[in-house]
Protein backbone atom coordinates (compact mmCIF):
# COMPACT_ATOMS: atom_id res chain seq x y z
CA UNK A 1 0.00 0.00 0.00
CA UNK A 2 1.67 3.66 -0.97
CA UNK A 3 2.08 6.36 1.02
CA UNK A 4 3.06 9.42 -0.85
CA UNK A 5 0.50 11.98 -2.13
CA UNK A 6 -0.37 13.39 -5.21
CA UNK A 7 1.01 16.80 -4.54
CA UNK A 8 4.59 14.91 -2.50
CA UNK A 9 4.63 13.70 -6.39
CA UNK A 10 4.18 16.61 -8.52
CA UNK A 11 6.84 18.76 -6.27
CA UNK A 12 9.10 15.85 -6.55
CA UNK A 13 8.96 15.73 -9.90
CA UNK A 14 9.56 19.86 -9.69
CA UNK A 15 13.01 18.90 -7.60
CA UNK A 16 14.59 16.27 -9.25
CA UNK A 17 16.25 18.47 -11.45
CA UNK A 18 17.92 20.34 -8.52
CA UNK A 19 20.26 19.37 -5.15
CA UNK A 20 18.27 17.41 -2.74
CA UNK A 21 19.85 16.78 1.08
CA UNK A 22 22.34 14.39 1.46
CA UNK A 23 21.69 12.21 4.75
CA UNK A 24 25.07 10.16 4.46
CA UNK A 25 27.73 12.14 6.26
CA UNK A 26 31.69 12.33 5.27
CA UNK A 27 33.75 9.42 7.21
CA UNK A 28 35.79 12.34 8.51
CA UNK A 29 32.72 14.15 9.91
CA UNK A 30 31.44 11.19 11.36
CA UNK A 31 35.11 10.37 13.41
CA UNK A 32 34.68 14.40 14.72
CA UNK A 33 31.48 14.47 15.80
CA UNK A 34 29.79 10.65 15.17
CA UNK A 35 31.02 9.27 18.97
CA UNK A 36 29.16 7.11 20.81
CA UNK A 37 27.14 8.16 24.95
CA UNK A 38 29.28 7.43 27.40
CA UNK A 39 28.09 4.32 28.75
CA UNK A 40 26.20 5.94 31.92
CA UNK A 41 24.22 8.27 28.92
CA UNK A 42 23.61 4.79 26.89
CA UNK A 43 21.97 3.52 30.13
CA UNK A 44 19.73 6.00 30.66
CA UNK A 45 18.37 6.41 27.11
CA UNK A 46 17.86 2.36 27.55
CA UNK A 47 15.68 3.18 30.26
CA UNK A 48 13.56 6.24 29.55
CA UNK A 49 13.02 4.38 25.90
CA UNK A 50 11.52 1.46 28.15
CA UNK A 51 9.83 4.35 30.02
CA UNK A 52 8.15 5.66 26.60
CA UNK A 53 10.16 8.68 26.86
CA UNK A 54 12.79 8.02 23.76
CA UNK A 55 12.41 5.75 20.88
CA UNK A 56 13.55 2.74 20.27
CA UNK A 57 16.48 3.06 17.17
CA UNK A 58 15.02 -0.34 16.02
CA UNK A 59 11.40 0.58 15.95
CA UNK A 60 12.52 3.68 13.61
CA UNK A 61 14.43 1.45 11.61
CA UNK A 62 11.68 -0.79 10.91
CA UNK A 63 9.66 1.79 10.63
CA UNK A 64 11.68 3.40 7.99
CA UNK A 65 12.29 0.23 6.11
CA UNK A 66 8.62 -0.66 5.50
CA UNK A 67 8.06 3.27 4.71
CA UNK A 68 10.88 3.22 2.15
CA UNK A 69 9.42 -0.43 0.55
CA UNK A 70 6.01 1.69 0.46
CA UNK A 71 7.64 4.52 -1.65
CA UNK A 72 9.20 1.73 -4.04
CA UNK A 73 6.78 -0.66 -4.20
CA UNK A 74 4.57 0.72 -7.60
CA UNK A 75 5.24 3.54 -10.25
CA UNK A 76 4.05 7.37 -10.21
CA UNK A 77 1.48 6.60 -12.36
CA UNK A 78 -0.28 3.45 -10.25
CA UNK A 79 0.55 5.72 -6.93
CA UNK A 80 -1.81 8.60 -8.45
CA UNK A 81 -4.78 5.86 -9.16
CA UNK A 82 -5.16 4.57 -5.85
CA UNK A 83 -5.83 7.35 -3.96
CA UNK A 84 -8.38 5.31 -1.49
CA UNK A 85 -5.01 3.28 -0.52
CA UNK A 86 -3.05 6.72 -0.20
CA UNK A 87 -5.27 7.96 2.46
CA UNK A 88 -5.58 4.34 4.41
CA UNK A 89 -1.65 4.41 4.37
CA UNK A 90 -1.72 8.10 6.16
CA UNK A 91 -4.60 7.19 8.28
CA UNK A 92 -2.46 4.21 9.65
CA UNK A 93 0.80 6.13 9.90
CA UNK A 94 -1.18 8.82 12.07
CA UNK A 95 -2.39 5.78 13.95
CA UNK A 96 0.73 4.11 14.88
CA UNK A 97 2.46 7.45 15.44
CA UNK A 98 -0.36 8.49 18.24
CA UNK A 99 -0.22 5.41 19.57
CA UNK A 100 3.62 5.40 19.55
CA UNK A 101 3.88 8.94 21.24
CA UNK A 102 1.12 8.44 23.73
CA UNK A 103 -0.97 11.06 22.04
CA UNK A 104 -5.04 10.88 22.64
CA UNK A 105 -7.01 12.26 19.71
CA UNK A 106 -10.50 12.16 20.51
CA UNK A 107 -11.12 12.12 16.23
CA UNK A 108 -9.26 9.44 16.01
CA UNK A 109 -10.59 7.02 13.22
CA UNK A 110 -11.03 3.66 15.21
CA UNK A 111 -11.98 1.52 12.41
CA UNK A 112 -9.63 -1.34 11.30
CA UNK A 113 -6.77 -0.11 8.75
CA UNK A 114 -4.61 -2.04 6.21
CA UNK A 115 -0.66 -1.38 7.33
CA UNK A 116 0.88 0.72 4.83
CA UNK A 117 2.56 -2.27 3.47
CA UNK A 118 2.11 -6.28 3.32
CA UNK A 119 4.82 -8.05 4.69
CA UNK A 120 3.66 -11.20 3.60
CA UNK A 121 3.69 -10.43 -0.15
CA UNK A 122 6.75 -7.89 -0.43
CA UNK A 123 10.12 -9.86 -0.73
CA UNK A 124 12.14 -6.98 0.05
CA UNK A 125 10.36 -7.39 3.85
CA UNK A 126 10.47 -11.64 4.23
CA UNK A 127 13.61 -11.86 6.53
CA UNK A 128 12.23 -8.80 8.91
CA UNK A 129 8.98 -10.21 9.06
CA UNK A 130 9.27 -10.40 12.64
CA UNK A 131 10.47 -7.14 13.27
CA UNK A 132 7.74 -5.46 11.41
CA UNK A 133 5.46 -7.34 12.90
CA UNK A 134 6.82 -6.22 16.53
CA UNK A 135 7.11 -2.42 15.06
CA UNK A 136 3.47 -2.90 14.19
CA UNK A 137 2.16 -3.55 17.78
CA UNK A 138 4.64 -0.81 19.42
CA UNK A 139 2.50 1.32 21.89
CA UNK A 140 4.06 3.75 24.27
CA UNK A 141 4.12 2.54 27.89
CA UNK A 142 2.53 5.92 28.96
CA UNK A 143 -0.93 6.74 29.18
CA UNK A 144 -2.25 8.97 26.24
CA UNK A 145 -2.91 12.64 26.47
CA UNK A 146 -4.33 15.25 24.60
CA UNK A 147 -1.96 17.79 23.52
CA UNK A 148 -2.85 21.37 21.69
CA UNK A 149 -0.01 21.36 18.97
CA UNK A 150 2.58 19.47 18.02
CA UNK A 151 6.44 20.54 17.64
CA UNK A 152 9.18 19.04 16.03
CA UNK A 153 13.17 20.33 17.17
CA UNK A 154 15.04 19.13 14.47
CA UNK A 155 18.93 18.82 15.91
CA UNK A 156 18.10 19.41 19.83
CA UNK A 157 22.10 19.79 20.53
CA UNK A 158 22.38 19.85 24.12
CA UNK A 159 18.46 19.82 24.70
CA UNK A 160 18.22 22.63 26.57
CA UNK A 161 15.68 24.53 24.41
CA UNK A 162 13.67 21.81 24.02
CA UNK A 163 13.14 21.22 27.83
CA UNK A 164 12.77 24.81 28.62
CA UNK A 165 9.79 24.94 25.90
CA UNK A 166 8.03 21.68 27.69
CA UNK A 167 8.35 23.73 31.37
CA UNK A 168 7.45 26.87 29.21
CA UNK A 169 4.20 25.08 27.65
CA UNK A 170 2.94 21.53 28.76
CA UNK A 171 -0.21 21.75 26.60
CA UNK A 172 2.06 21.44 22.88
CA UNK A 173 3.81 18.16 22.57
CA UNK A 174 7.29 18.72 21.85
CA UNK A 175 9.21 15.96 19.67
CA UNK A 176 13.31 16.29 19.39
CA UNK A 177 15.08 14.51 17.18
CA UNK A 178 18.88 14.15 17.28
CA UNK A 179 21.39 12.41 15.27
CA UNK A 180 24.13 12.51 17.79
CA UNK A 181 23.59 9.76 20.49
CA UNK A 182 25.58 12.24 23.39
CA UNK A 183 22.69 14.77 22.82
CA UNK A 184 20.18 12.42 23.10
CA UNK A 185 21.79 10.84 26.28
CA UNK A 186 22.46 14.11 28.22
CA UNK A 187 19.11 15.42 27.33
CA UNK A 188 17.35 12.03 29.20
CA UNK A 189 19.81 12.41 31.72
CA UNK A 190 18.74 15.64 32.67
CA UNK A 191 14.75 14.87 32.36
CA UNK A 192 15.49 11.63 34.51
CA UNK A 193 16.92 13.49 37.19
CA UNK A 194 14.94 16.29 37.17
CA UNK A 195 11.49 13.66 36.83
CA UNK A 196 13.30 11.84 40.16
CA UNK A 197 12.88 8.39 38.43
CA UNK A 198 14.12 5.59 40.25
CA UNK A 199 13.98 2.58 37.85
CA UNK A 200 14.09 -0.76 39.08
CA UNK A 201 17.65 -2.90 38.66
CA UNK A 202 18.26 -6.01 38.09
CA UNK A 203 21.04 -8.75 38.49
CA UNK A 204 19.99 -12.07 36.92
CA UNK A 205 19.10 -12.76 33.36
CA UNK A 206 16.12 -14.19 35.37
CA UNK A 207 15.25 -11.05 36.88
CA UNK A 208 15.44 -9.30 34.00
CA UNK A 209 13.08 -11.03 32.10
CA UNK A 210 10.70 -10.69 35.18
CA UNK A 211 11.01 -7.07 35.23
CA UNK A 212 10.74 -6.37 31.35
CA UNK A 213 6.97 -8.30 31.77
CA UNK A 214 6.06 -5.67 34.35
CA UNK A 215 3.91 -2.85 33.78
CA UNK A 216 5.77 0.86 33.19
CA UNK A 217 3.91 1.30 36.93
CA UNK A 218 5.37 -1.57 38.32
CA UNK A 219 9.04 -1.05 37.37
CA UNK A 220 9.27 2.96 39.22
CA UNK A 221 10.03 3.01 42.78
CA UNK A 222 8.72 5.12 45.41
CA UNK A 223 7.93 7.54 43.11
CA UNK A 224 5.41 10.43 42.58
CA UNK A 225 2.20 9.23 40.14
CA UNK A 226 3.92 9.55 36.40
CA UNK A 227 1.25 12.17 35.11
CA UNK A 228 2.24 14.64 38.14
CA UNK A 229 6.31 14.47 36.31
CA UNK A 230 7.48 17.41 34.55
CA UNK A 231 8.34 16.83 30.63
CA UNK A 232 5.31 14.44 30.28
CA UNK A 233 5.40 16.15 26.93
CA UNK A 234 8.41 15.44 25.75
CA UNK A 235 9.59 12.71 23.10
CA UNK A 236 13.29 11.89 22.24
CA UNK A 237 14.28 10.26 18.77
CA UNK A 238 17.73 9.15 18.00
CA UNK A 239 18.28 10.02 14.40
CA UNK A 240 18.28 12.40 11.55
CA UNK A 241 15.37 14.57 11.67
CA UNK A 242 15.14 15.24 7.89
CA UNK A 243 14.81 11.51 7.13
CA UNK A 244 12.01 11.71 10.30
CA UNK A 245 9.58 13.98 8.48
CA UNK A 246 9.40 11.62 5.65
CA UNK A 247 7.52 9.12 7.94
CA UNK A 248 5.36 11.59 9.36
CA UNK A 249 1.62 11.57 8.40
CA UNK A 250 0.40 14.32 6.52
CA UNK A 251 -0.56 17.69 8.33
CA UNK A 252 0.60 16.13 11.80
CA UNK A 253 2.82 18.78 12.95
CA UNK A 254 2.03 22.53 13.96
CA UNK A 255 6.02 24.08 13.66
CA UNK A 256 9.03 23.12 12.77
CA UNK A 257 12.08 24.58 14.70
CA UNK A 258 15.67 24.34 13.28
CA UNK A 259 18.10 25.69 15.59
CA UNK A 260 21.88 26.40 14.90
CA UNK A 261 22.30 23.77 12.24
CA UNK A 262 25.71 22.70 11.09
CA UNK A 263 25.93 24.95 9.13
CA UNK A 264 28.69 23.20 6.30
CA UNK A 265 29.75 27.03 5.33
CA UNK A 266 32.14 25.71 2.37
CA UNK A 267 30.36 25.47 -1.22
CA UNK A 268 30.96 22.48 -2.04
CA UNK A 269 29.32 21.00 0.98
CA UNK A 270 25.98 22.71 0.56
CA UNK A 271 23.94 19.15 -0.13
CA UNK A 272 24.56 18.65 3.33
CA UNK A 273 22.76 21.14 5.09
CA UNK A 274 19.35 20.86 6.53
CA UNK A 275 17.55 23.20 4.38
CA UNK A 276 17.05 22.28 0.57
CA UNK A 277 14.20 21.92 -1.73
CA UNK A 278 13.26 18.51 -0.78
CA UNK A 279 13.43 19.09 2.58
CA UNK A 280 10.84 22.02 1.93
CA UNK A 281 8.46 19.74 0.24
CA UNK A 282 8.63 17.34 2.92
CA UNK A 283 7.72 19.92 5.28
CA UNK A 284 5.48 21.27 3.74
CA UNK A 285 3.43 18.05 3.80
CA UNK A 286 3.95 17.21 7.36
CA UNK A 287 2.78 20.73 8.64
CA UNK A 288 -0.61 21.78 9.56
CA UNK A 289 -2.41 24.81 7.71
CA UNK A 290 -0.50 27.95 8.89
CA UNK A 291 2.29 25.55 10.31
CA UNK A 292 5.53 27.53 10.37
CA UNK A 293 9.30 26.86 10.26
CA UNK A 294 11.50 28.62 12.93
CA UNK A 295 14.95 28.90 12.22
CA UNK A 296 17.78 30.00 14.20
CA UNK A 297 21.50 30.48 13.30
CA UNK A 298 24.60 32.61 13.54
CA UNK A 299 26.15 31.77 10.42
CA UNK A 300 25.66 33.90 7.55
CA UNK A 301 26.05 31.82 4.89
CA UNK A 302 23.27 29.30 6.31
CA UNK A 303 20.73 32.09 6.89
CA UNK A 304 21.53 33.52 3.23
CA UNK A 305 21.15 29.74 1.69
CA UNK A 306 17.87 29.37 3.97
CA UNK A 307 16.32 32.40 2.68
CA UNK A 308 17.36 32.16 -0.67
CA UNK A 309 15.50 28.70 -0.55
CA UNK A 310 12.87 29.54 0.77
CA UNK A 311 12.82 32.44 -1.47
CA UNK A 312 12.31 30.11 -4.68
CA UNK A 313 9.60 27.90 -2.78
CA UNK A 314 7.84 31.33 -2.10
CA UNK A 315 7.18 32.06 -5.52
CA UNK A 316 4.92 28.59 -6.13
CA UNK A 317 2.83 30.21 -3.68
CA UNK A 318 3.98 27.59 -0.89
CA UNK A 319 5.66 29.57 1.66
CA UNK A 320 5.30 33.41 2.94
CA UNK A 321 7.77 34.60 5.62
CA UNK A 322 6.66 36.08 8.86
CA UNK A 323 7.94 39.68 9.33
CA UNK A 324 8.60 40.36 12.01
CA UNK A 325 9.97 36.92 13.55
CA UNK A 326 8.13 36.02 16.54
CA UNK A 327 9.47 36.73 19.89
CA UNK A 328 11.88 33.94 20.67
CA UNK A 329 10.58 33.69 24.19
CA UNK A 330 8.01 31.38 22.55
CA UNK A 331 9.85 29.08 20.69
CA UNK A 332 13.62 30.12 21.65
CA UNK A 333 13.34 30.76 25.36
CA UNK A 334 17.02 29.86 26.63
CA UNK A 335 20.26 31.12 25.06
CA UNK A 336 22.39 27.79 24.67
CA UNK A 337 26.00 27.12 25.62
CA UNK A 338 25.82 26.95 21.85
CA UNK A 339 25.04 30.12 20.94
CA UNK A 340 26.56 32.35 23.75
CA UNK A 341 29.60 30.72 22.83
CA UNK A 342 28.77 32.61 19.38
CA UNK A 343 28.41 35.74 21.32
CA UNK A 344 31.70 35.69 22.61
CA UNK A 345 33.52 34.90 19.07
CA UNK A 346 31.77 38.42 17.84
CA UNK A 347 28.77 36.48 15.99
CA UNK A 348 25.06 37.32 16.22
CA UNK A 349 22.29 34.88 16.07
CA UNK A 350 19.47 35.57 12.91
CA UNK A 351 16.10 34.11 13.41
CA UNK A 352 13.63 33.60 10.30
CA UNK A 353 10.10 32.36 10.58
CA UNK A 354 8.10 31.24 7.29
CA UNK A 355 4.37 30.17 7.22
CA UNK A 356 2.80 27.65 4.76
CA UNK A 357 0.46 29.10 2.93
CA UNK A 358 -1.63 26.27 1.04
Amino acid sequence: MTIQSSVELDRDAGCSDVQKYEARKPKWWVKLSGRRATRAQRQTIERMTQCGYCFSRQILADFSRVNNSAKHSSSAEEQLSREDDRNAADQWRRLWWNRSLAVFDENEYTATVSPIIDTVSNPRNAKYAQKIQSMYSNKSPLVPRKFGQVFLEIGFGSGDNILANAIRDEKTLFIGSEIHQPGCGAVLQKMEAEMGLKIKTVSSDTEEKKIDSMPISAKINDNPPIEAMPYQNVRILQGDGVKLLSHLPCKYLDAILITFPDPWPKEGHSHWRVVQPNVLVEMHRVLKHDGKVFVATDAECFNDWTRNIFMQESFKGDWEEVCPCPDRSTWLPIVSYYEQKGFDEGRHTMLQCWKKVV
